[in-house]
């Protein structure tokens, strides 16, 4: 048995202990016509004696866990049986003692009319509630390592969607290197630092989850200039984000995913340019761009939906899409660690 469930049994034990004993008692009370002490002796007493049964079962589970549940179950009465009939012989000893003035021959008399009853349903509804913490800690425990297997396989397509990304957009960038190294080598220079940059981020954060936006927006950035360098007057980006808002996370590749998105499925021209704008939203980031006609490109949204499932489960939340004839907008929020 783990400390956690041994733990959450003893939480559980030392607080039903004297619910399930005044249970007991006041029937006893009631139909008997005894004293009023005998009300606070018997919940005392009979709280001790559910504790017992607690520990009992709880040492049972511990010895028992690897054998089946029927076994478990019979251990369980048969100790607890035990104890009960122990206490049984103490009680007919005392008959003859009156503490507190207390007439313990009453106390008897009502607790022996059902000692065995009481016995078997006191113990039965400790193992019902020892059953329901077990199956509680099993399911608790699945669902957590199916989350972590959910984790574990959007962090694979991730490094997935960058592996695709890196060896087409490198294809494209060394052919635009090339022609700049020809044609302008102080712009090739500036080129190279800005894909150093991009790729220097790509390394850094391949194993992180989430990411500053800062940084996000750095690495955004960086590949637009690149991209410009490419499409030139074409592609037009506007940034319009608050400084204070820095500090923020949203899952890595988000906004460049977002503006890879928007290149990859409009044709754009320097009569009629991509227009992508960036901007904060309603403590989220909203990515929008002008649609125009759609590129012969084959696309299953997988980047989309693995940015939405992604935010899921780290947060709870989902991205959002809104779209018109003119117009193609992507709002994802933006994330602090204390709702992580």
């Amino acid at each position: 048995m783990d400390k956690r469930k041994h733990r959450k049994l003893l939480q559980t034990a030392l607080l039903s202990s004297p619910i399930i004993a005044i249970y007991g008692v006041i029937p006893v009370y009631v139909f008997n016509n005894l004293p009023a002490e005998f009300l606070l002796f018997g919940c005392i007493a009979l709280t001790i004696n559910v504790f017992i049964f607690w520990l009992i079962n709880i040492a049972v589970i511990k010895k028992t866990e690897q054998y089946q549940r029927w076994k478990q179950f019979a251990a369980s009465y048969f100790f607890t049986a035990l104890t009960h009939f122990a206490f049984l012989g103490l009680r007919v000893g005392m008959e003859k003692i009156k503490p507190l003035q207390l007439d313990l021959s009453l106390v008897g008399k009502g607790f022996l009319v059902y000692p065995i009853i009481s016995m078997f349903a006191i113990n039965t509804i400790i193992l019902i509630i020892c059953n329901s913490i077990s199956l509680a800690q099993k399911k608790e425990l699945a669902e957590f390592e199916v989350q972590r297997l959910k984790v574990n396989s959007l962090e694979a397509q991730q490094k997935v969607l960058m592996q695709q990304l890196q060896p087409h957009f490198l294809f494209n960038t060394l052919s635009v290197l090339k022609s700049l190294i020809q044609q302008n080598p102080e712009e090739a220079e500036t080129y190279v630092i800005r894909l150093s940059q991009f790729l220097r981020y790509t390394i850094e954060v391949n194993n992180t989850a989430l990411v500053p936006l800062g940084n996000e927006l750095q690495f955004t950035r960086d590949y637009i200039d690149l991209q410009k360098v490419r499409f030139e007057n074409s592609l037009l980006c506007t940034f319009d984000v608050p400084d204070r808002e820095l500090g923020k996370m949203l899952p890595a590749y988000a906004l460049q995913a977002l503006v890879e998105n928007a290149i990859k499925h409009n044709a754009f021209t320097d009569r009629k340019p991509l227009r992508i704008a960036v901007s904060f939203e309603n403590n989220g980031i909203q990515v929008c761009n002008n649609k125009s006609t759609a590129k012969a490109h084959n696309s299953s949204g997988t980047g989309l939906a693995n940015l939405n499932a992604r935010y899921q489960l780290m947060a709870g939340k989902m991205i959002t899409i809104q779209e018109d004839n003119n117009r193609y907008c992507v709002f994802v929020p933006l994330l602090n660690q204390n709702q992580l």
